[in-house]
């Protein structure tokens, strides 16, 4: 079984990663200065080298051909010293400097062939422990650690623990793990990498040092890929390269599994990558938005074709999205190019492009492809993702961004309202009699509507009333039919009430069913005498009805405690001898009477 490309080529030393020199300076920079601190935190995205790089450092560490050039460069550094003191103050710096970069450059790297760097390649070595933190993430995992901490290294000088994906410890690993990080022996270091540092306690970051690690940039992707190539004597297009580069979105171990992959199902073409990964190159995405502007229904059969190959809607509107903004950015600022970090091609395609759009159309788009990226996610089928982009795109070219925007066609301003209520010339301090009067109206009918119109200002011209509101939310609640309906039956001396937020506008519809206080039924006043007679004569109606339900109840449920509260009830205000009677037969009773008589 042959190795997979990223195993094959995973670096063995600081120069051949790719893509991180603040961090490899940050390191080797330790090395040289012999200040290695006690515990490291890597952080960065999947595939950007942070286990290469502490196995690299863990070689470094425990390198025997590293540590004689250290001790040697340390010698030579105090004799130069010694000498230089009897020398030239000039000739001393040119000769220190020349000896500090020519020896600086290669000390710090570990040379490969030794018994401990082979021994860590190899993943044998007793003084290098890698673990998993998703699978050993409980407390008896980390106890067994602090176990072995002290121990003292076999054959090396550090004893150095890499801890993968150290975010996965459990509360409780992690308190374990807290004072033996704090102050560990002198010969271990701790190496942990992590996806996500946010997830990593406070506690723990801070008695490491943190290094960043970045996505490797496709260009820096696109000339390992061509390296490799090379090595493995495959022919490969520059195109197909950098589409894989594009896909591995900053992860050099994605697309050399990706680039392993078109090898194994053929020539390295873009074709190739289409087929294999799914239809939707930059150079079909830029055909595309050519033809989009030329020949529309070129454009829709061309995504059609890609949706039928088997491309992901997730995928084809973050590509559209992508060459869009690029697009849009480069029609707003030509020297803008130089830092995208496109090819050359890519760069003279979008500025022979970007002089047949304008700003405002491309922005409009660039909503549209953020609203259909969120329906691709929702699952729905590839052939309405096209209809409904489609729809978006034929409106008018000067209404699409109010579109989006509201979520709905704009409603225009009615012919009748005179500049001053207009939004362009919206004045600068609006009715405060009119909102507060129109407010405690509000207030009386609904608490709901006088909340949400709190914030508004008010603008009244003959019959419309506008209310401007400052936040959205706000303009959303008062947009649904239900409050729109509340507002017109709260305010029935306007015909027309329009809704406004920036440019979002919406006008209240009249609903048939709205109630309005012209409509409503007033009922014949009745004479006081009439009408007082009646409630009399209900008031009898009532009492008597209840005295019936009372008699009912007590004929329905009858018990002994109900009948000493009726015989209670009728010895009046004083009764002269009250008693409890017990619950014994009858005979029972009368014989005791019959002895208290006595």
């Amino acid at each position: 079984m042959s190795l997979s490309l990223y195993r094959k080529y995973r670096p063995q030393n600081f120069a051949s990663v790719v893509g991180q020199k603040s961090a490899i300076d940050v390191l080797t920079s330790s090395i040289l200065k012999n200040r290695v601190g006690h515990a490291y935190l890597f952080s960065g995205s999947r595939g950007c080298g942070k286990t290469s790089v502490a196995r690299i450092f863990a070689k470094a560490l425990n390198c025997e051909t590293v540590a004689d050039n250290l001790a040697s460069s340390s010698a030579n550094a105090t004799s130069q010293a010694n000498a230089a003191s009897h020398a030239n103050a000039t000739s001393r710096d040119n000769a220190t400097n020349h000896d500090n970069a020519t020896s600086s450059s290669k000390i710090y790297e570990p040379c490969g062939h030794c018994r401990n760097c082979r021994e860590i390649t190899a993943g044998d070595s007793l003084d290098v422990i890698e673990i998993d933190g998703a699978s050993n993430n409980g407390v008896e995992n980390i106890r067994g650690l602090k176990e072995n901490v002290n121990l003292a290294p076999f054959n090396s000088r550090y004893k150095i623990y890499i801890i993968d994906e150290v975010h996965m410890l459990s509360t409780g690993a992690f308190n374990a793990l807290l004072k033996t990080l704090e102050e560990p022996p002198e010969h271990v270091v701790f190496i942990m990498a992590t996806t996500e540092p946010h997830k990593v306690p406070v506690t723990i970051r801070s008695r490491c040092q943190h290094i960043p690690f970045h996505s490797i940039q496709p260009e820096d992707i696109f000339t390992r890929l061509k390296e490799i190539c090379g090595l493995e004597s495959v022919n490969a297009e520059d195109d197909a390269l950098r589409e894989i580069s594009r896909l591995a979105d900053g992860a050099l171990r994605d697309a050399l599994s990706l680039l392993e992959q078109i090898i194994s199902s053929g020539d390295i073409t873009l074709a190739n990558v289409e087929a294999v990964f799914g239809a939707g190159s930059r150079p079909a995405f830029e055909r595309w938005i050519k033809n989009l502007r030329e020949n529309p229904a070129e454009a829709y059969s061309s995504l059609k074709s890609m949706f039928d190959a088997g491309a992901s809607g997730i995928r084809v509107f973050e590509e559209l999205f992508s060459l869009v903004k690029n697009l849009w950015l480069v029609s707003k600022w030509q020297n803008i190019t130089d830092s995208l970090n496109l090819s050359q091609a890519e760069k003279n395609f979008l500025l022979s492009e970007a002089r047949n759009w304008k700003p405002e159309r491309l922005h409009a788009i660039l909503h549209v492809i953020l609203k259909m990226s969120t329906q691709a996610r929702l699952g729905i089928r590839n052939d309405i993702l096209l209809g409904m982009f489609w729809v978006y795109l034929s409106g008018p070219a000067q209404k699409l961004d109010d579109v989006i925007q509201a979520n709905q066609i704009p409603v225009k301003l009615p012919e009748n309202l005179t500049p001053e209520v207009k939004p362009e010339n919206k004045p600068a301090i609006s009715n405060l009699e009119l909102k507060e009067n129109l407010l405690q109206t509000a207030k009386l009918k609904n608490l709901v509507i006088f909340c949400g119109l709190f914030d508004a200002d008010f603008y009244e011209q003959d019959e419309t009333l506008l209310l401007d509101f400052a936040h959205v939310y706000c303009y959303n609640v008062m947009r649904v039919d239900r409050r729109a309906a509340t507002l017109q039956s709260i305010f029935p001396n306007y015909k027309r009430i329009m809704l406004r937020y920036g440019k979002n506008e919406y006008i209240c519809p009249n609903f048939p069913n709205t109630p309005k206080t012209e409509s409503r039924q007033v009922m014949p006043r009745v004479e006081p005498k009439i009408e007082a007679s009646r409630q009399e004569t209900r008031q009898d109606d009532i009492r008597e009805q209840r005295q019936e339900e009372q008699e009912t109840s007590r004929k329905v449920t009858s018990s002994p405690f109900d009948k000493f509260i009726r015989e209670l009830s009728s010895l009046g205000a004083k009764p002269e001898k009250l008693f409890i009677r017990e619950n014994k037969p009858d005979d029972e009773i009368d014989t005791e009477q019959e002895g208290d008589n006595e």
